[in-house]
């Protein structure tokens, strides 16, 4: 049965909550009593949430503004959840498969370390998407996030695989530390590839080049600075 999860108020701090299509397996009453942060204090998820089940798919709808609410969707494995509103940061973080559409807009560090399944965004999306977090070597290393609107800075820090689309604009360092997958951006952005060692860079509008990338037959090779091998290329 599908979960239908929807705010009951307005949230004057960030929820916390790792809510996965696992919970559509559970009683309302089950969901209700799932535990999840308000600030600094752990509350049932009853208490900030009305529930309700529908359908009988392993899915979560969550029906309302969930911008305030952290790790949505957070290591998921299979299933999916469809967010009629936007969402908070780390959405989607360690995810290994399914499916997540956000019909609105996402915050920072959507996808990090992402190693399976796909993202969708219907409007824009904060910085480091598909990157790996502070101290990290690696950031995602498989599977798929596609954003309609714009993007900010850091898209695919430290990407070792998986492809990441943005149909708008994105901001600057994008690939940066990048080895491995596809990032490819419809619109423009600013400085691309810095210390990049592999992979590819798909830009259709303008964008920032360091001087440490060399022209060749497949686009602008480098970074040389660590004898990268990635590719920067207009379509």
């Amino acid at each position: 049965m599908a979960v239908v999860i929807k705010p009951k108020k307005f949230f004057e701090v960030c929820v916390e909550a790792e809510l996965t299509p696992e919970l559509a397996l559970r009683s309302v009453d089950e969901v209700k009593k799932f535990k999840v942060y308000y600030g600094n204090k752990v509350v049932e998820l009853g208490e900030l949430f009305e529930v309700a089940k529908q359908g009988d798919e392993k899915k979560l709808i969550l029906d309302g503004d969930f911008s305030r609410v952290k790790w949505i969707g957070a290591r998921m494995v299979d299933g999916e959840i469809v967010v009629k509103g936007s969402v908070g940061a780390n959405c989607g973080a360690f995810m290994r498969g399914g499916k997540i559409t956000i019909e609105g807009n996402a915050d920072d560090w959507l996808g990090i370390e992402m190693a399976g399944g796909e993202i969708i965004v219907k409007g824009n999306a904060g910085n480091l998407v598909g990157c790996a977090y502070y101290g990290d070597a690696v950031g995602m290393t498989a599977g798929k996030i596609v954003i309609e609107g714009n993007a900010g800075n850091y898209v695919g820090e430290k990407m070792n695989g998986g492809e990441i689309v943005i149909k708008g604009n994105a901001g600057d360092f994008i690939g940066t530390e990048m080895r491995a997958g596809v990032i490819e951006i419809h619109g423009s952005c600013g400085f691309v590839g810095g210390d990049m060692r592999g992979g590819e860079i798909r830009i259709k509008g303008s964008f920032e080049l360091l001087p440490t990338f060399k022209k060749t037959e497949k686009g602008w090779v480098g970074d040389v600075n660590v004898k990268g091998e990635g590719v920067i290329k207009t379509f």
